[in-house]
């Protein structure tokens, strides 16, 4: 492994978690830049929100981290860590994020991260999902 890549590391004492998208730890060699994203929602270029349904917003989200990351020169194969929140979290909203994300983000190693069920955003109005990163180049 080239010393200049992050190394994704998922130890035999815990579960494997690929099924789930993530790792659970991300080694961030010395001398890489660390980038913080603020969280992404699913806005459109005015900011407003593009959808009532959480499939539509998981999109948009989704592509609104990957043109922010573009914005600066990086990719989802850069992202290290993200935390997303979900409002009136279930099972089947995770399922939809686990598949729409899976067709849209597609990496060689999944990042560290955190889903955060809470009741409300403070980004707009129904909106019910919010994907906050931190990447790295």
């Amino acid at each position: 492994m080239n010393q200049d890549e992050n190394t994704f590391i998922n130890p035999t004492g815990l579960f494997n978690p690929k099924d789930n998208g993530f790792s659970h730890i991300v080694k961030i060699p010395e001398g890489r830049k660390l980038y913080y994203f603020s969280g992404q929602w699913a806005s459109d270029t005015s900011g407003k929100l593009i959808s009532e349904d959480f499939e539509e917003q998981v999109s948009q989200t989704v592509s609104n981290v990957k043109t922010a990351l573009e914005a600066v020169g990086l990719s989802i194969n850069d992202v290290v860590k993200q935390t997303v929140y979900i409002v009136d979290f279930t099972l089947e909203k995770k399922q939809i994020l686990i598949d729409v994300a899976s067709k849209e983000w597609r990496v060689k190693n999944f990042p560290a991260s955190t889903i955060v069920p809470l009741p409300l955003l403070a980004t707009a109005p129904n909106c019910l999902i919010e994907i906050e990163i931190v990447a790295t180049k």
